[in-house]
């Protein structure tokens, strides 16, 4: 394989474009991008729906917040009525409140102004990166070819518009984080102070890390991981390393505050990761899952399967117990999934290598129905369209066992923290590890599958195959 790299790398070279037209190339490939995200907002759903009626439980925060700029929720989880302020993490609510306010409330206006933000962020961060990759003319050939199949892609473009849930804009957000990382390890290898792009670029690595936790809470060791690793692959002033991390701290010390004040205790995390974490640790979704979608736990008595077999459901909306807060309500259920745990090992175990498969493997949209009974399944996707979507997931999964191949044999070459092999481990295994504890869709999957690509792109830098010392701070 390295004789067939060295043999058509002089003819790919050929095709390499300068960092001019590289840079026009990626800013045809993201306007093209954003003019097909707002075109699919502007023919998709009601135009006049609210942000306040928002699924997932999201539209009782956002409405509260909006109309009383509080975080006091009723009725955010389906079948019940008590009310809290922790059933949601607060950053998304926040956010598209904030765009509420500049744009209204209709969600097709919100989704519109996520959508242009998102793109700007992901377009300064891939040319950036490309201007970086002066003496790299195959990474930045790559790097458009790469560009061109995430940004493009099917299941790409169908999660980044929308605006339902936390992961439309981590589509976004990751891959511009890894770009903006790789451009900094490429200007390490010049050994040259830090000029101010790069301690704002810094700034931003280190907020976005930390911000991942108030989006959403099983993204707490993945967001430390963000926050660690430019620390340690980047040379910092130690006054920077000293006050990365106090922004998380004063917004976990917040937030507990925020439970304290309402319910008399410190709790640090969101009262719906109790029913989460049941959804992903019981018998009936040890029955049904990848084919159902796990919300049919909660409001049906019965699902039928694609072979004809019934498996009753609990029909929780119908049955919940008389819960006298939402922390209650999530006890409830987290001891109730580590009993199943307990008592059925085997099938946790198996049901836990079935969750490795769906979310590393498997191609197909997860989950494969919305439905409890296959006649009642609505068709919203084309024959056409599955068969995009699966070719495009196909083509990522192969990039990503690519990656994670070559970050195995790079880190066994140099076992060290500054290796970035090591820290491409680090950011795939923290990020997938709350799905394959609890469950994966979709949706989860699929930005790490996009930002896995561009941790190949950066691995394969001759500068990032083993630690450097780093971008000197300025005296």
């Amino acid at each position: 394989m390295p004789v067939l790299l060295k043999a058509i790398k002089p003819m790919l070279e050929k095709f390499a474009p300068d960092v001019t037209t590289a840079n026009r190339l990626l800013t045809g490939i993201i306007l093209l991008s954003l003019l097909v995200k707002l075109f699919l907002i502007l023919h998709g759903g009601d135009p006049q729906l609210s942000i306040l009626q928002m699924e997932y439980g999201f539209g009782p925060v956002i409405t509260s917040l909006y109309e009383h700029h509080s975080l006091d929720a009723c009725g955010v989880a389906l079948g019940l009525d008590m009310c809290g302020v922790a059933t949601r993490m607060p950053l998304l609510p926040a956010l598209y409140v904030a765009f509420a306010d500049v744009v209204g409330l209709q969600q097709s206006h919100v989704a519109i102004a996520k959508t242009v933000l998102c793109s700007a962020l992901l377009w300064f961060a891939v040319v950036y990166f490309c201007r970086v990759l002066t003496r790299y003319p195959l990474h930045r050939l790559g790097l458009v070819a790469l560009s061109a199949l995430l940004f493009l892609g099917p299941q790409y473009l169908k999660h980044a518009i929308s605006i339902q849930y936390e992961e439309s804009l981590l589509i976004d957000w990751l891959p511009a984080y890894f770009l903006l990382l790789g451009a900094l390890l490429v200007r390490q290898s010049s050994a040259q102070p830090l000029a101010k792009t790069e301690y704002a670029i810094l700034a931003f690595l280190v907020l976005l890390g930390c911000s991942l936790y108030f989006l959403k809470s099983s993204m707490l060791a993945f967001g430390l991981t963000l926050i660690a690793a430019p620390l340690v692959l980047v040379k910092v002033p130690t006054w920077f390393r000293a006050v990365a991390f106090l922004p998380f701290l004063v917004g976990l010390i917040w937030w507990g505050s925020v439970n304290y004040h309402y319910h008399g205790e410190v709790r640090l995390g969101s009262s719906y990761n109790g029913e989460n974490l049941y959804r992903g640790q019981n018998a009936y979704s040890y029955q049904v899952y990848p084919e159902l979608n796990l919300d049919r736990l909660i409001d049906s008595s019965e699902m039928i399967l694609n072979s004809g077999e019934h498996v009753p459901l609990p029909n929780w909306s119908r049955h919940y117990p008389a819960f006298k807060g939402e922390w209650q309500w999530h006890d409830y259920f987290k001891e109730l999934s580590g009993q199943w745990v307990k008592e059925h090992p085997a099938d946790a175990m198996a049901f836990t290598l079935r969750k490795i498969y769906v979310f590393f493997v498997e191609p197909r949209k997860v989950p494969f129905r919305q439905t409890t009974h296959p006649e009642t399944e609505p068709h919203d996707y084309s024959p056409a369209s599955l068969v995009a979507g699966i070719v495009w997931i196909v083509l990522l999964r192969v990039v990503f066992f690519i990656s994670v191949a070559l970050a195995i044999r790079a880190l066994w070459r140099h076992r060290s923290l500054g290796n970035f092999a090591l820290w491409q481990l680090l950011f795939i295994g923290s990020y997938s590890a709350p799905y394959l504890v609890g469950f994966s869709y979709q949706r989860h999957i699929t930005p790490m599958l996009v930002f896995s690509a561009i941790l190949l792109l950066v691995l394969t830098l001759p500068c990032c195959q083993r630690g450097q010392q780093g971008l000197k701070p300025t005296d």
